[in-house]
């Protein structure tokens, strides 16, 4: 019998006398192929639906990322922009210190310099959204030697203060750390000292006689310059191309610079100061760049503009936006740039500690 036969069995009925029943044993060859089309039409589908919802799920967990990296970035130099300008017992007054006659090198170890600088709680380095900003000769060494590569288009932001926790009692002081020390007594010599050493610090606590030796508590110095990065990691010279959010910051068991990475996905910063300029801690104008030394001691906000972009791109996906800067102007990306999706950011900081002394 051929294949594409149906197959017959012929059984009787029991109970009836020559009654039978006809039982198919097989499929004809057209019923098989009609079934295997539908099963692989079925297959189709379900392929194409789980296919789709993955890449959904895919591109909703980059945009996750991406969102969830720009809220951090943004919290993080918020905290660390409100806490300018803290340094513990020890507030600056007009003069004291002296507002420097140049920009100091933020990267310095010399603790001169850092005592030079406490009026500058704020410093930053301009760039529009076409040019690239230039850090400092001290700082460009350490950016060259953690083979670091500014983005074009993206601020570069100091922040000055000392630490927020305990402060140290000086006998437990740590050599080659940087501390600030603010004296309370009238018999000092002068209001403050940045040192390293444990044994210069001898600036004494309120209630002090001429003699005393109630030595004041001392708050480690801090240093924090942020900027943005072209790449992530840097393998044999070749970069990943992510751009990141990175900070220059000065760590205390080695006395030196060093590069701490972030925050993926950042890939402009820029910043619009806010000058009070009649000393009462209230934004009188915003600038793109306070350009002179005796302006940034007036900073008391800023204007955070952050873009943060997917570190993957989208297949298919062309970005058409224009992203608002602030008084840096705004960016359209162009080229392979555009098959990135992003999401822009502004937030007001106010500098708690330099507007509230003003008030």
């Amino acid at each position: 019998m051929k294949p594409s036969t149906r197959q017959f069995v012929h059984l009787p009925v029991p109970g009836t006398s020559g009654t039978r029943i006809a039982f198919q044993l097989g499929l004809s060859l057209i019923e098989l192929m009609i079934s295997i089309t539908i099963g692989l039409l079925i297959l189709v589908a379900l392929s194409s639906l789980f296919i789709n919802q993955s890449r959904a799920r895919i591109e909703l967990d980059k945009s996750n990322r991406m969102i969830d990296n720009g809220s951090y970035a943004l919290q993080l130099l918020s905290d660390d922009l409100r806490q300018a300008g803290y340094y513990g017992e020890f507030v600056p007054v007009s003069g004291v210190p002296a507002v420097p006659a140049s920009l100091p090198d933020p990267c310095s170890t010399d603790p001169a310099v850092m005592a030079a600088s406490l009026q500058l709680a704020v410093q930053g380095v301009d760039a529009t959204t076409t040019t690239t900003p230039a850090f400092s000769p001290l700082c460009a060494a350490v950016a060259s030697a953690n083979s670091v590569t500014l983005q074009p288009g993206s601020d570069i932001l100091v922040v000055r203060r000392t630490s927020t926790a305990r402060p140290i009692v000086q006998v437990h002081a740590v050599p080659g750390v940087h501390y600030l020390q603010a004296s309370l007594c009238q018999y000092d010599s002068v209001p403050f000292k940045i040192d390293i050493t444990p044994a210069n610090f001898t600036l004494r606590k309120l209630h002090c006689t001429s003699t005393s030796t109630n030595y004041a508590d001392l708050r480690q110095f801090m240093v924090d310059i942020y900027f943005v990065s072209k790449d992530d990691k840097v393998t044999g010279g070749v970069g990943d191309k992510i751009p990141t959010l990175k900070r220059i910051e000065l760590d205390p068991n080695t006395n030196q610079f060093v590069v701490t990475p972030l925050v993926e996905g950042i890939e402009y910063m820029q910043i619009d100061y806010g000058l009070d300029t009649s000393g009462d801690g209230i934004v009188d104008s915003y600038v793109a760049d306070p350009v002179s030394p005796t302006n940034w001691p007036n900073v008391v906000a800023v204007q955070m503009h952050l873009l943060a972009r997917n570190t993957e791109n989208t297949k298919g996906y062309t970005d058409s936006k224009t992203y608002d800067l602030g008084l840096a102007g705004s960016v359209t990306p162009n080229g392979s740039d555009k098959s990135y999706k992003r999401h822009a950011y502004n937030q007001y900081i106010r500098v708690v500690n330099v507007a509230g002394r003003r008030e």
